[in-house]
């Protein structure tokens, strides 16, 4: 699997993802900052060029760079353009160039277009999942604590008892002593 474009519808995302929508209602600008931050903290290290799409009130679309990450970007739209259109166009235009594209909408309508220009569609829920998702090393760490765990517990069941020594048949030292009873 290469390099591939993932276009993210950010108002969508956030408001569909609880954690995010927390934050967006404290204001719009706390609930960009915290996916932008879940977006570079997952995509940072992987190959992957990474584009959240927001909704914007400029007279032009603007473009800047997502920071700590060298191919994200951040664009807002113009007045009266939806992001919806930008994401569609976008991935068209990644289509074109034979890219993989993956849009992260729960739009239907957005998700139909791209898919129908060779795109992939994903649900916001897929996404959320992969944002959350702990890095490889912590998965490969708890899988090999888990293994352990497991062999440990089987090599306890097939230890046999301890064999006790003495005579067999004669009755333990602790049973043939009687307590000291005054009133015999």
């Amino acid at each position: 699997m290469g390099p591939r474009t993932i276009l993210i519808d950010g108002y969508n995302v956030i408001r569909n993802i609880p954690a995010l929508a927390a934050a967006e209602r404290l204001s719009l600008r706390d609930g960009r900052e915290a996916l932008l931050a879940q977006v570079v903290a997952r995509y940072r290290h992987t190959p992957h060029r990474v584009v959240v799409v927001f909704d914007g009130d400029g007279p032009v679309e603007s473009t800047q760079p997502l920071p700590r990450m060298s191919r994200g970007q951040i664009i807002f739209t113009r007045r009266g353009e939806l992001a919806d259109a930008v994401i569609q166009r976008l991935a068209a235009a990644e289509c074109e160039r034979g890219m993989t594209v993956v849009v992260a909408s729960n739009d239907l309508e957005v998700r139909a277009s791209v898919e129908q220009r060779g795109g992939s569609a994903a649900h916001v829920d897929a996404l959320a999942a992969r944002l959350n998702e702990p890095p490889a090393y912590q998965r490969r760490l708890a899988q090999h604590r888990a293994y352990v765990r497991q062999q440990w517990e089987s090599e306890e069941d097939d230890i046999p008892p301890a064999r006790r020594g003495g005579n067999p048949r004669r009755t333990a030292k602790r049973q043939r002593t009687r307590p000291f009873d005054p009133l015999v």
